[in-house]
């Protein structure tokens, strides 16, 4: 049996989009959702947005990677082992992460900057237990710093090869803990961070580079 996801023996976790043919086909944007591996390719997590009415399809359709939303994060048994949820923004985004029980452990804000794309990530008091500062000129990859000057990680698009992505912007993400000792709090944190990337940075922006659409 694979670890559970937010385990410590885990060195790197692989964030595969998932994309509905019909939505390839015909560039119909339906809800996000993700396969989440371990390094030996076991599903461990399965990652989706919560669906909705006419009205959510209405924000997805106008406010795109700017709109509300709340994401679950699942384990195989189907148990919620956390949850994400963002607010409407026009210019940095703030991603808010739960347990499965409900209990707030950390942030995810991105800060502005000319060169760099930065977030903070932070603990459930809200003191920033690390940064992302990625260079606008290595499009793919986001450093992570822990502020206490103890540890590192990264955060990197890796493309698959497979047919789907060659025919869309289904993306894959790598979060790699890089060995250094995470706590499953901060785990959770760094997870959320991929995906708020995503959401940021790649979905309905490959033409823009990450700019408002």
């Amino acid at each position: 049996m694979p670890a559970d996801l937010f385990a410590t023996e885990h060195e790197a976790l692989y964030i595969r989009q998932r994309k509905e043919w019909t939505e390839i086909l015909i560039d119909w944007e339906t809800k996000n959702q993700y396969v989440v591996m371990d390094g030996q390719q076991n599903e461990i997590a399965t990652i989706a947005e919560k669906a909705g009415g006419v009205a959510d399809f209405l924000k997805r359709s106008f406010f795109r990677s700017h709109r509300p939303f709340e994401i679950g994060v699942f384990a195989p048994d189907g148990r919620v082992q956390c949850t994400l949820s963002r607010p409407f923004f026009f210019f940095f985004s703030d991603l808010e992460v739960r347990t499965g029980e409900g209990a707030v452990v950390g942030h995810v804000k991105r800060r502005f900057g000319l060169l760099y794309r930065k977030y903070d990530l932070l603990d459930e008091t809200e003191q920033c237990f690390a940064q992302i500062k990625g260079p606008i000129w290595r499009i793919w990859t986001f450093p992570v710093r822990d502020t206490r000057g103890t540890g590192e990680a990264r955060i990197a698009k890796r493309w698959s090869g497979g047919l789907r992505e060659i025919f869309s912007d289904a993306d894959t993400f790598m979060v790699d803990f890089m060995q250094s000792n995470w706590s499953e709090a901060e785990r959770r944190v760094l997870l959320a961070a991929a995906i708020s990337i995503d959401f940021d940075f790649f979905e309905n922006n490959s033409a823009s580079g990450g700019l408002i659409d």
